[in-house]
């Protein structure tokens, strides 16, 4: 009988499961300082927080003022130009109605018109 080569087998060690070793413990301050430090940067965001809430309401506060502002002028401009037109409708001579004609209609701006991109989009 021929000898075949004898199968190498390897012992197998029981494997042994070694616990974790538990996390870091901080010490009660260090932990209460933490605590603090997070508590103290939580009470400056909200403070910024608060005073951009306080500035937005201001500006929005300042834009309702300018847009009423703005309105009471467009009434009164309308009212003008009915003034003009019921005096241009009235008027006989040549040259006072084309007088009120340039008068009546809207001047050309005198620079351009700033409008911000958001709102021409």
């Amino acid at each position: 009988m021929a000898r075949t080569p004898a199968k190498k087998t390897t012992a197998r060690r029981p494997r042994t499961t070694v616990p974790a070793p538990p996390p870091p413990t901080k010490s009660a301050p260090a932990a209460a300082g933490g605590i603090a430090d997070l508590a103290g940067g939580l009470r400056t965001l909200l403070g910024a927080v608060e005073d951009e809430v306080r500035a937005v309401t201001s500006l929005s506060e300042r834009i309702d003022a300018l847009v009423s502002e703005l309105n009471a002028v467009r009434e009164e401009q309308a009212q003008r130009l009915l003034a003009l037109d019921a005096l241009r409708a009235s008027a006989q001579d040549g040259g006072l109605t084309s007088f009120l004609d340039k008068l009546i209609r809207p001047r050309q701006a005198r620079g351009p018109e700033l409008v911000p991109e958001r709102l021409t989009q």
